[in-house]
This record gives C-alpha cells, structure tokens and sequence, in this order.
C-alpha cells in the first residue's frame, strides 16, 4: 500500500487535514501521557469524561475512582445524586472510599471527619467546632446520561452538557464497560480505522465483510470529526467523532448468543485513560425493541448476561493470545469476541505503542487527521494560546 502522500483524496471543510500537515506539528505528538500537567491530559480535561456505570453505583456506596493517573473518591448519596471528591482526607491523608455515606456526605473511616458534596468539611468529631469550617477538599462537577456518570476533571466551568444527544425512538439504552490493557489513544486511534473491521474481527463472523473496501472521507466540525463511508454499492454512513474521545457508530449486536434483538446498534463508544497504560471503553447502546417483544428480549437478554458473568474477562484471554497460549479459534464460542479480538490487535501494539517505527498508508487517512488536530490543540495549550471551543453534538448529522 503506498504511502499516504499531499496528494492524497479527503474532503476538507473548516481546516485542512491532509496528511502532509503534520510535519508541522511533530513536536506535540506525545498523545499517551494524560496525567496532571501533560498537554493530552489537559487537552482530555477539557471534556466531560465517563467514569462508571450509572447502574454500579448503588445509592450509600462509595468506590475509589482511578482516571488519567489520579486517584478520587466516587459515591452516591441518598438522594442519588454521583458525587467525586478527593482520594484522601487531609486529617491523616486515609483513603476517603473506605468510608461511610451518610445522607449526603461522606464519613472518614479513620476519624469520622465528615465532607457533603462540595467537598467542605461539616463535621470533625473530638474537634473544635470551628475547625470543620477551614477545612476543605476538592470535588468535581458530575452529570448522568446514557446510563453512565460523567465528571468534569478540568479548569474553569466546566462545558455545556449534555455533550451528546441521547438516542431517539422507542428501545432501551444499555451501557457497559470493559478493560483494556493497553494505552487509551490505541483504542481511540482504532475507531478512526474502520478498515481493521474486515480482518479483526473475521472470526466470529459478527462484523460484515466488504468485497471491496469502502472510501472514507474526513471533514472537520465544530464538534470534531465526520466520517463518510460509502460502500461499493452506494450505501453510505455518517459517523461524528467528538473531540477529544467519543464516536458514534452503528456497531453489531451480539445477538448469535443473544438469540433476539436488533442485528446491530446506534452506540457511542468512549476511551478512557486509567493510567499511562490501561484504559476503559465505555460504550451506550440503544437497543430498538419491537412493541410486544419486551419481555421475550429482556429474557433473552439475561441468559446473556449470565453467560457474560460466567465467561472470562476478555482482556485477559486477549493476553493469553498475544502469549501464544490460546488462538482467537480458542475462544470463538465467547459471548464477547470482539472485544477479544481488540483486545489482540490494539494490545498486540504493546501496552503504548511506539509510533515511530509505524509505516502509514492510504486506509489511514482518518488517524493522521485525527492526530494533527491533536497536535494542534496541544501546541495551543503548551503555547498558551486559545484551543478551538468544541460544541456538543447536537444531533446526528444527515
């Protein structure tokens, strides 16, 4: 496959995206590094992030929360609302998620030091009563939707939200999560790469295979990207990807172990660093039922949730693949084999892949675009200058 060269076909609206640009910003390629300080981490923190399943965190829980390579406390308090506060109380510095919640707030463990949602300290038993009052640690704006709780981690107030549509019709929206040993911007990059479809994903035969491959083109938005693909036979596909790591996409639903249900499913699908090298691929689907057939689908739909809970993690037979323990025929039979099969493939990059040795060609189009907004935006950042105001997506395009 030759080279990707100026030359190269993509259709280009508010900036141009060609592959010979980004030369330009070869010096803000460091796209894996997020934690506190990085120009990727501070260009992430600019957006409302997934951090956990809305159906996880039951009312009167608290959960330590690990994201970008920071540690937070995550809980729900009686009145539902999610809230994020820091790791640690600042008394003795324990861990804040081994506590208790209590209404609203959240109780040390250690010394019973109490924090409502705000993250001030309204109670410190053995304490002058005036102390409570000048003790105060962070906490961070949360939202739901689409069956996930999302937090702000950024500088400022935080952007409009919510910053995706929810799914129109009738149907149910299903959320879920999976761990991925590898670092999160593989996984981002991967979603640009609809050609990987029609190789990693052949086992299981859930994925549609093209006698010919379809042209993509790329076109810069206000929100992010837009995506074209249009099939040999004329079908085309619109697929908008919100900068900095969310795409919406038609993908196949599972329904060879599910035995009923839609063929394939509107879904957005999000990567999240949890450090430098694992993430979380959070993913909101919505599920068009027909009127009659709840029951008979919610039926199915547990069987299959069930042979989910039974089934072993795919990251981990993914790696036993990578080892040379197993082969993808291994596992064919397992509920989720695409993501297995992802697991191999952005994985098998090790756990950060090492950019400079990579030979780009023509099915690349879309990461090299994706990559020099990226840069610019980071170079913007690092150079104190203003970044580019992404707006939500406000509905899907047509």
């Amino acid at each position: 496959m030759p080279a990707v060269t100026a030359k190269e076909e993509m259709n280009v609206a508010v900036t141009d995206l060609k592959p010979r640009a980004r030369k330009a910003s070869a010096g803000y390629t460091d796209f894996e590094h997020t934690g506190p300080g990085t120009l990727a981490g501070k260009f992430m923190r600019s957006a409302w992030q997934p951090i956990q399943r809305s159906q996880d965190l039951p009312a009167g829980r608290a959960k330590p929360l690990r994201i970008m390579s920071e540690n937070f406390t995550l809980f729900r308090g009686e009145s539902g609302v999610a809230q994020v506060l820091a790791q640690r109380c600042p008394h003795r510095g324990t861990q804040l998620s081994a506590g208790w919640v209590e209404g609203d707030t959240l109780r040390c463990l250690y010394h019973g030091w109490r924090y409502d949602a705000t993250g001030q300290c309204v109670e410190q038993p053995s304490e002058d009563a005036a102390f409570a009052a000048k003790v105060r640690i962070a906490s961070y704006p949360t939202r739901e939707h689409l069956g996930l709780i999302f937090a702000y981690f950024g500088e400022g107030e935080p952007p409009a939200f919510p910053h995706i549509p929810a799914f129109v019709g009738e149907g149910r929206v299903e959320a879920s999560v999976e761990y991925f040993p590898c670092n999160f911007f593989q996984c981002w990059e991967n979603s640009f790469d609809e050609y990987h479809v029609h190789f990693t994903h052949r086992t299981g035969g859930m994925h549609p295979r093209y006698p010919q491959m379809p042209h993509m083109t790329y076109t810069e938005t206000e929100y992010g990207i837009l995506r074209r693909s249009e099939t040999a036979d004329g079908k085309v596909r619109l697929s908008p990807f919100l900068m900095p790591n969310v795409l919406r996409t038609i993908v196949p639903s599972p329904n060879a172990m599910q035995g009923h249900g839609p063929s394939v499913r509107d879904s957005y699908l999000m990567k999240v660093p949890v450090d430098d090298h694992n993430h979380v691929f959070f993913i909101s689907q919505h599920v068009r039922i027909r009127p009659g057939e709840e029951a008979v689908y919610e039926e199915k739909h547990l069987r299959y949730l069930e042979l989910r809970a039974k089934a072993r993690p795919p990251h981990e037979l993914g790696l036993e693949i990578l080892a040379g323990c197993l082969t993808l025929t291994d596992v064919v039979e397992h509920p989720y084999l695409a993501v297995i099969e992802d697991v191999v493939a952005q994985g098998g990059q090790g756990t950060i892949a090492d950019r400079s040795q990579e030979r780009l060609g023509r099915s690349d189009t879309g990461i090299i675009a994706m990559r020099k907004i990226w840069s610019r935006e980071m170079r913007a950042i690092a150079e104190g200058k203003p970044t580019k105001q992404w707006q939500p997506l406000l509905k899907m395009p047509e």
